[in-house]
């Protein structure tokens, strides 16, 4: 059996003296996919930060590809694990193949660029695109940036959320095949029909993992009266 990509032993995240993760322990492995549901506030975004390097002071036990994101050097956990997060930013503004320009192979961010559509739009600068074409754009820089998949953790923070349906489309199949290249994949998504497609699903409700199982067992009138309060 391949070695564990993540692998989590009762993480938890306090915030504001709040408990926003709370005892999470998980693995995946080369090859393996889980989504991430919840409701608003149900955990997922500081779950996948935490797993980042992001907040130092989560506690509990976190390994990706063998380092610890909390003390590893920024550029050694950059080599195995790509995140995206869920409002994606820029200090400047620059246009779009200006920002790919970040990427270490200019092959692979042209790649990306074109698989989400947005060779058109390689001149512009970001502002003057839509909420939709600026996240996609920061989501191909975030695949560019990946490098081989086999081994590598990609974190993707709803990466669907405002793109129009072609590139949702187009994000699901990229999960997939990075999946099959042997990539392992953590999504949070409020799509409850794209979770249903993943092998495996979590479900968060304040911070707690309340079902871990495939999309049966966990895609339920008793879960989603758990998570949401209601079916």
């Amino acid at each position: 059996m391949a070695e564990a990509t993540l692998r989590l032993d009762r993480l938890a995240v306090e915030l504001g003296g709040q408990r926003r993760v709370d005892g999470v322990s998980l693995t995946l492995r080369a090859g393996e996919a889980a989504a991430v549901i919840g409701a608003n506030g149900a955990g997922k975004t500081t779950l996948l930060r935490a797993i980042a390097g992001l907040l130092p002071a989560a506690t509990g036990g976190i390994e990706v590809a063998g380092l610890d994101p909390r003390t590893a050097g920024p550029a050694a956990s950059a080599r195995r694990r790509g995140y995206f997060p869920q409002q994606p930013t820029c200090a400047w503004d620059p246009t779009v193949d200006e920002l790919g320009g970040i990427a270490d192979q200019p092959a692979d961010w042209a790649r990306w660029r074109d698989r989400l559509a947005l060779t058109a739009l390689a001149t512009r600068p970001l502002s003057t695109l839509s909420g939709g074409e600026r996240k996609a754009a920061h989501l191909a820089l975030t695949l560019a940036m990946l490098g081989e998949p086999y081994g590598a953790l990609l974190l993707l923070d709803e990466p669907t959320t405002s793109l129009d349906q072609p590139r949702q489309r187009v994000v699901r199949t990229i999960v997939h095949e990075l999946t099959r290249a042997g990539a392992a994949c953590l999504v949070t998504t409020h799509d409850a029909a794209w979770a249903g497609d993943f092998p495996r699903v979590l479900a968060l409700a304040e911070g707690r993992v309340v079902a871990d199982g495939t999309p049966a067992q966990v895609l339920n009138a008793d879960v989603g009266r758990a998570v949401w309060g209601g079916p």
